[in-house]
């Protein structure tokens, strides 16, 4: 077994095809996983942090484990400290490690746990967040053995996702009565005063016009809300403007519009991987709201994932109230904080999460500030 430490960006842009050869027999396999979103996401928001590729191989040199981890800089109590989590954190829905062999795995991912810890202070954190559930990941967390003790997750996002039956009127039938009453009407008021279609990115031009108008009719219901919105940021439009022209190459792209009378008024962002529509955004333009257009883009994409043979359709992450109105099942994502033995780490670790004590680490950890702090209020 070799445990392999890649430390720049360039190194991985060397492996594009042997990470998606192994990803597409990875036991674990989601869009945030593919070479395109975790080198597309590093290219806008890798800075000021370091990115390690922990990688285990077995006697023959196949790799069994990849572990994607970067180190992010933050302040606490004014300390620069340094985390070690999954590249992509916050923003991937979900995050897990690419294995191809289970029992090879669980055979390496200690030395390798290990291996990052000791890359950190005793003061610096070790957070692995949004491990769905019902991960592999999430087995091979949970039986990792380290001396600082038991490694205990917590749920930290809840993803609602809808199981696609064969036939749409199938999936109908799980609806609520007032859901599917609900749904006739704003769709014959839709059909009585304007010309409706639903049609994909490629009918609205190139792959970039379309996303631009999805920013659009985003921010403007955002707006509406109050919100400033996910493309207020610059950096966050050119990553998914980056990653619709990539995944759209592959035929990962599900983006669509409901039109009236040949204008955009709704929108959904989508990935479609491995026979699943992950959902990852939407938007509509606030003045059609009398039609609940945001309502019949639902009813439309799930109709499209049914027509496809998809298996699911996944909210991802949040428990907004109109996601449990299409019947949806609840996935956990879990977090796995990984404690450090030392006592500077514990005390750390308590203080962190207690507001009411924000000195008290210093002053214990570094006694002669105690000293100062005691001599200048006396």
């Amino acid at each position: 077994m070799a445990i392999l430490e890649l430390q720049k960006i360039n190194e991985l842009n060397d492996f594009e095809t042997d990470w998606n050869q192994l990803l597409s027999h990875s036991l674990d396999n989601n869009p945030f996983l593919t070479y395109e979103w975790l080198t597309l996401w590093w290219k806008q928001f890798g800075n000021e942090r370091t990115l390690k590729l922990f990688t285990a191989n077995n006697r023959k040199g196949s790799t069994s484990l990849i572990v994607p981890i970067m180190y992010s800089p933050y302040k606490r109590f004014g300390m620069k400290l340094t985390k070690a989590e999954f590249i992509g954190s916050p923003d991937s829905d979900y995050n897990t490690f690419l294995l191809t062999n289970y029992l090879e795995a669980s055979k390496c991912i200690n030395p390798i746990i290990k291996s990052i810890m000791e890359d950190l202070n005793d003061t610096d954190s070790f957070s692995l967040s949004d491990v769905p559930e019902d991960s592999y990941t999430t087995k091979l967390l949970q039986n990792v053995n380290i001396d600082a003790g038991e490694i205990n997750p917590l749920i930290s996002n809840t993803c609602p996702y809808i199981e696609l039956p064969k036939d749409n009127e199938t999936f109908l039938q799980t609806l609520g009565q007032g859901m599917r009453s609900g749904l006739k009407r704003y769709e014959r008021k839709a059909l009585k005063d304007h010309k409706v279609e639903f049609v994909k990115y490629d009918k609205m031009g190139s792959t970039r016009k379309a996303m631009e108008i999805f920013f659009d009719l985003h921010q403007k219901r955002q707006k509406q809300k109050g919100k400033a919105g996910v493309f207020a940021e610059s950096t966050n439009r050119s990553f998914h403007l980056d990653l619709a022209k990539a995944f759209s190459e592959k035929g990962w792209l599900s983006l669509f519009f409901l039109n009236f009378d040949d204008e955009p008024v709704s929108s959904i962002y989508c990935y479609e991987y491995n026979k699943k529509l992950y959902f990852y955004l939407s938007g509509f333009d606030p003045q059609y709201a009398d039609y609940r257009p945001g309502y019949l883009t639902f009813k439309n994409i799930i109709k499209y994932g049914i027509e496809n043979g998809l298996k699911e359709f996944d909210f991802l992450r949040g428990n907004e109230t109109y996601k449990s109105l299409w019947g949806t099942n609840i996935r956990k994502n879990l977090q796995f904080k990984i404690p450090k033995k030392s006592l500077g780490a514990k005390l750390y670790n308590w203080t962190a999460n207690n507001s009411t004590l924000p000195h008290l680490y210093e002053t214990i950890a570094h006694p002669n500030r105690l000293l100062k702090w005691t001599t200048q209020a006396h």
